[in-house]
């Protein structure tokens, strides 16, 4: 026990103060693992380390306790049990109901959402609940959603990938992107220009702009010498509500459904080349971006 869940461990030998404290330390070094040393070593040595010298901690406890002494009912193997199944539900009920930590892996959302970023998403309202995989229910969605809102979904064309783009269109508007501005229900969204972003990767400098979605503000990278057309649109439904031409793509966003758009809008795959996003797909909103 010490070694796989070190509060129950420690509430097994009669320590019940010491089963908090174990269950504080295991909190903090699962935030620190999820959020600065996932997949590193380092992560792995920590949670090793830990449960080796709980486990150790909890055998010498053992080793004083007196025979004599009677086992207080916390530390009885239905108690740990119920307590057990209590920490996983809250856990498992907080990622599948209320916040879930992501992770965004690709470069879509610069400058916005670093390569790599965390992003803490709020999930109570929007209707898709479940987590690990899992999906539980869902609902119809009860919480705001407005334009420039950054969201997480259920890629359309693969379900098991999820996505994180700005929201650019709700159900009836009329998008256009062409030209490289953007408009929306036949207004021109507000475009000035500001400094340049350093992408690592590319090893290059590109052109930041600052665009104002009816009243949120956020900025983009717009490549001044790459096409402006979409020349990889797939089929996707509703497609007849798109018309693409060299100048770029208009769609009209039908009812139950939203249109998406990376910041990085030249490097972007989304709702320009696979359509829209139904209200179903809908994850939640992204409420904090972690570096």
């Amino acid at each position: 026990l010490g070694i796989f869940a070190p509060p129950i461990g420690m509430m097994y030998v009669a320590q019940i103060r010491w089963a908090g404290a174990y269950l504080l330390i295991a909190l903090i070094i699962g935030v620190v693992g999820e959020f600065y040393l996932r997949e590193t070593a380092i992560a792995g040595a920590i949670q090793i380390l830990f449960a080796l010298t709980c486990a150790t901690h909890a055998y010498r406890l053992a080793a004083r306790y007196s025979d004599e002494e009677p086992r207080p009912t916390y530390s009885r193997w239905y108690a740990l049990l119920g307590t057990a199944i209590g920490l996983f539900s809250v856990a498992f009920g907080v990622r599948a109901f209320l916040v879930e930590p992501f992770r965004f892996p690709s470069g879509s959302m610069l400058p916005t959402i670093p390569l790599r970023a965390h992003l803490i998403v709020q999930k109570w309202g929007y209707g898709n609940y479940g987590t690990y995989s899992l999906n539980l229910f869902h609902t119809s969605i009860s919480a705001p959603l407005s334009r420039g809102d950054i969201i997480i979904f259920e890629f359309p064309p693969d379900r098991s990938l999820h996505y994180a783009k700005r929201l650019i269109g709700l159900p009836g508007d009329k998008i256009a992107y062409r030209a490289k501005r953007l408009s929306v229900n036949g207004t021109p969204i507000s475009l000035r220009q500001g400094g340049d972003y350093f992408d690592s990767k590319a090893l290059a400098y590109t052109q930041t702009f600052t665009e104002s979605l009816m009243g949120v503000e956020y900025s983009v990278l717009i490549e001044n010498d790459a096409f402006p057309n979409i020349p990889t649109a797939l089929s996707f439904p509703f497609h007849e509500k798109c018309v693409y031409d060299a100048d770029g793509v208009t769609c009209d966003v039908p009812v139950g459904h939203y249109f998406t758009m990376g910041d990085n809008r030249d490097n972007s795959n989304d709702s320009r080349m696979w359509g829209f996003v139904p209200a179903d797909h809908i994850i939640g909103k992204v409420l904090y971006i972690l570096p």
